[in-house]
Formats: structure tokens, sequence, C-alpha cells
């Protein structure tokens, strides 16, 4: 029996950003859609790049030679967003995200890298066939939060492994056999970052291009606040055909010189007219890290003073200044020492990582998840030392409650009662003897025990 794909897709801004950030590759065995990020860091040209080489892989393999196919395109793409960073370091800070499948006639490949999100919809049944790589999902794994909290958590952009240029970044890969009548789902997070899988799944019965249409308007009716991108596919028994598609970013910018094509879309988009962007915190996407918002004066420093100081020439001495602060954040997965200030400045990053930690930010109470989230400025490196030595141990404790075993307490034995002697009749009485009072108890410590710390 051979089995085919039969598919529609779709990319689009959505109603609030300022450009098209998303690409994706379609073919008759090949689905594939990138969400870039990074804001004025070039998401888009991220994006368009992992397609670029995506699509320039496609082609007729099977079982495991298509993970291996995916897996090159995804390093070559990395080595090439590597290669632009270095060329232009303006373009530091971009990276995308991969999700889709290859499909050789009865299997699919999946490959995934980052948030975006590849379905199978099978007798009504809805199955994630990728997991996120993202700091919500760390707690939704561990029973922290629901689907739906994670839809509202502060942290819900944050991603743990994009395509960025760093080789430690790896895909997941998978096989996956389907059957005639799946349908398959892949989607950036315009759409899975704002509904929950069940209102999603809900959608997902009817005409192809009536399912892509609700879908897209699910994603608007929850203020279409990000790029959207879906391509939804059934898989059926027939020969296989379908149209090479390219969408999104990939589709309009000109690799040959991504510079210059990445300001001019952005001078095209804001010639539309001004959009509200909440993608302002896309600069910080793909770290564990939550940038604290600067104060005023803060503010009025950096718009005003630092360009004048750049303009005189003391820009260095600003530098200078800020890599003589530290604090502590998290790296990925787990705690670290960062030498410089979290805030970006004209999006170059001033801070990089000095001493990475093995203690887990999900280890610690949640008071401190937030704080380290939050970034714990410190007034030295031995001062930054310090108070990881103490969230070592707060996270120790909290392991430490976890794991400890329910404890009940023996009960104290009761003393038996003095047994009295008896008299015989017709002796002299003894003199009884003057009793001893009985020895002061020893002092007992009533303080109250220190309440555990709440994990």
């Amino acid at each position: 029996m051979t089995l085919a794909l039969r598919y529609v897709a779709h990319s689009e801004i959505g109603l609030v950003r300022k450009n098209n950030q998303d690409s994706a590759y379609v073919s008759p065995t090949m689905l594939m859609v990138a969400d870039g990020m990074g804001g004025a860091a070039a998401g888009d040209l991220a994006a368009a790049v992992a397609i670029r080489e995506l699509k320039a892989a496609d082609g007729a393999f099977t079982g495991e030679e298509m993970m291996d196919v995916v897996a090159d395109a995804i390093d070559r793409a990395g080595e090439v967003i590597s290669e632009l960073i270095e060329a232009d370091p303006s373009l530091d800070g971009m990276g995308s995200t991969v999700c889709g499948v290859m499909f050789d006639g009865t299997q699919l490949g999946v490959a995934n890298i980052g948030d975006s999100r590849a379905y199978l919809y099978r007798d009504a049944v809805l199955t994630r066939l990728t997991r996120d790589h993202s700091w919500v999902q760390t707690l939704v794994d561990e029973g922290r939060i629901t689907e739906a909290e994670a839809l509202e958590h502060p942290h819900r952009s944050l991603i743990l492994k994009v395509i960025n240029g760093q080789p430690h970044h790896q895909p997941d890969l998978q096989l996956v056999d389907v059957q005639a009548g799946d349908r398959l789902l892949i989607c950036s997070d315009g759409l899975c970052g704002m509904v929950t899988d069940k209102v999603i799944a809900a959608e997902l019965d009817g005409d192809r291009e009536e399912v892509l249409a609700a879908l897209i308007g699910l994603a608007h009716h929850e203020g279409g606040q990000d790029n959207i991108t879906i391509i939804l596919a059934d898989v059926i028994d027939g020969e296989p055909e379908g149209a090479t598609e390219v969408l999104g970013a990939a589709a309009v910018l000109d690799l040959d010189n991504p510079a210059e094509t990445t300001a001019r879309q952005a001078v095209v988009a804001a010639e539309t007219g001004p959009r509200p962007d909440p993608g302002a915190g896309e600069l910080v996407r793909y770290s564990p890290l939550a940038r604290r918002r600067a104060s005023t004066w803060v503010k009025v420093v950096l718009a005003v003073f630092i360009p004048l100081l750049a303009i005189g020439g003391a820009g260095t001495l600003w530098y200078s200044y800020t890599q003589g602060q530290y604090y502590l954040g998290a790296h990925e997965t787990t705690l670290a020492i960062f030498q410089g200030v979290p805030e970006p400045v004209f999006n170059l990053p001033l801070s990089h990582v000095v001493e990475q930690d093995t203690t887990r930010v999900v280890d610690l109470p949640p008071y401190y998840q937030e704080r380290v989230l939050e970034t714990m400025p410190a007034d030295s490196l031995d001062a930054a030392r310090s108070t990881l030595a103490t969230l070592r141990l707060k996270a120790a404790e909290c392991i430490r409650q976890r794991t400890m075993p329910q404890s009940t307490p023996t009960p104290t034995p009761t003393p038996s009662s003095s047994t009295s002697s008896t008299a015989k009749p017709g002796s002299t009485p003894a003199t009884s003897p003057s009793p001893t009072p009985p020895a002061s108890p020893t002092p007992t410590d009533t303080s109250t025990p220190a309440a555990p710390m709440e994990c």
C-alpha cells in the first residue's frame, strides 16, 4: 500500500507584529516550520536560513536516512547563522526553531528544536509528536503548572534550545509510523502558544481548507499576538502529489544579501503604520533569563547619555563599567554567574557566563526561582559566589524534603508506679523515712522548630 500526503499551508504576520519572522516549506516528502527570534537581531533571517537548508536537503529518503538528512541540514543552518553573526555582530542574538517531518510513504522522520510543534490526529485523538524545549515545559513536565497555566506564564517565551550557531543545541529526532486517515498539524507558537491542545483538537475534523481557516481564527481570537504559521496534512492511499512551496520570510528574503534585505523588511513594515509589539521580549526569547525592566533613570541613561558618550569616544569607559558588574541568573536549566549587566544596549549583549553551576533552577524554592529568573545582582565575583553557595544549600534542602520518607514518631513509654510494701501483723512499725523529693526534671527545649522551607 502506497501512502501519500495532501496538505495546505499558511504563514502570516498576525495582528500585532511588525513583520513575519516565521518561515515554512512544504513538499510531498517534507513539511517544515521555522519560527525566527531575536527581534531586531534578524529572527526572520535565521528562520529563512533554516528553511533554505532544509529545502536543499529534501528528497526521496527512507527510515533512518531521513533523520540523518534533517540533522545535517539543521547543522548546516547553524553554521551559516554562526558565519553571519561573525560577519555582522549586530545579528548576534538571532535564532530559529525548526519543527516538522520528512515522509517516506510509511513513516515520518520527526525533527524538533525549540517550541514549534508537530501533532498527529488519529481517530479523534490529538497527540503531540514533539516536546517543547521551553522553560515552562519543564514546569509542566514536573507537575508544577498546567498546560493552561503555561499559556499565561510570564516566562512562557523563554526557549532552552534553538538553532543559533551553538553546536550543543541539537534537535530531537524520531521515527513515527503513520496510516491512512491520519492528520498532521505542524505549527509555530502563534497557534499552539495561544490555545490549549484541547481547543485545537476540537477544530481538526473536516475539510482541510476549512480546518486551516478555523485554526487561523483561533489564533486571531486570542489576539494574533505572534506570527502564525500552520501546515495541515492528511495521510491518504494514493500517489505522491502536491506543489512545493516556500512561505513566510524565506519566500521574500534575499539570502545573498541578508543584512540589507532584513533592514529593508523592517522599513517596509514600519511604513504600514505603527503597531504595538508584544515581542519586545523576543530579544530574550531563547535565554531562560527574564530581563528586568530598567528603571526610569536607567532608561534615560541608555537613551540619552550612552549615545553621547559613544560619540565623544567614551563608550569604552561604559563598557568597562558594565564588565565590572556581576549577577546570578539562569543559563539553560542551571544557575550561573554572569559578568556584565543583563540589559543589552542597541541589541548588543553586555553580559556573559563566567561560572556555570550544576544546580538546577527548578530545584530551588519557588520564591528563589523567580529571583533567579529576574537576575540577582552582586557587588563582586566573590559576593556572587557566596550567593550561589546559599542557593545550592536551598536547592539541596528542597531535594532532601522531596525525597525524605515520612517518619512516625515513637511513643514515649509511661513509667510504672512504685510498688508499696505491706507491714506484717504484730511487727513494730518502722519509722517511715522522709520522702525524697523527686529529682527536678531536665529542662526541655520548648522552642518551636523552624518551619520547613516551602519547596
